[in-house]
């Protein structure tokens, strides 16, 4: 039965030192986009897009202690063109900041392009409101070749130039501020 349970502890350890450094850490964290499709409505694309985010240890204790967390949603428009290499048509970024406030202990999230600001009692509300993007403006088809076939693509980042100086440099050696999702691309329809 000792034998066994060394034999176990043996490989449970081994298995543990071969995993790299990356997965361990980014257990601890993840921004993920699992859908997004656009529509066009009134001449105008809209996208719509389902985004999971989960902030590393690191974040949460940043946020809990008075810093701001800024989430940025890249979306870009590129012209798919078969003998020249593809071509950015436009870029759009969405900027959503999150903030703790201890005295009410909410989470305050605030639309850095529109100014709009909303309470939530968790940070699991508060990431989820963020992670629903509905209808959001795209381009105006009519600044599009109708001949032209397009793709978008999505990335969701943890914007690391707004945090605050010691902490950015305290992130170019670990990586607990280093979250960005998969590059989603899906056709313009």
């Amino acid at each position: 039965m000792r034998r066994k349970l060394i034999i176990a502890i043996t490989a449970a350890s081994l298995l543990g030192a071969s995993l790299p450094m990356s997965d361990v850490r980014a257990e601890g964290g993840r921004f993920e986009i699992r859908n997004a499709t656009s529509r066009l409505s009134d001449g105008v694309y809209f996208a719509t897009a389902m985004i999971d985010y989960r902030f590393s240890d690191d974040a949460l204790e940043a946020l809990k202690n008075g810093v701001e967390l800024t989430i940025r949603v890249r979306i870009e428009l590129i012209r798919v063109r078969r003998l020249w290499l593809d071509r950015e048509v436009a870029q759009l970024n969405q900027d959503y900041r999150v903030a703790y406030q201890p005295l009410s202990e909410r989470y305050v999230v605030t639309n850095v392009n529109s100014g709009e600001q909303t309470s939530f009692a968790t940070l699991f509300s508060a990431l989820n409101n963020i992670g629903r993007i509905v209808d959001l403006p795209i381009i105006d088809a009519a600044l599009l070749d109708s001949n032209g076939r397009y793709e978008i693509a999505m990335k969701a980042v943890l914007d690391q130039n707004t945090l605050p100086g010691p902490l950015r440099m305290l992130n170019f050696w670990g990586s607990g501020f280093r979250l960005e999702s998969n590059r989603y691309v899906w056709n313009l329809n």
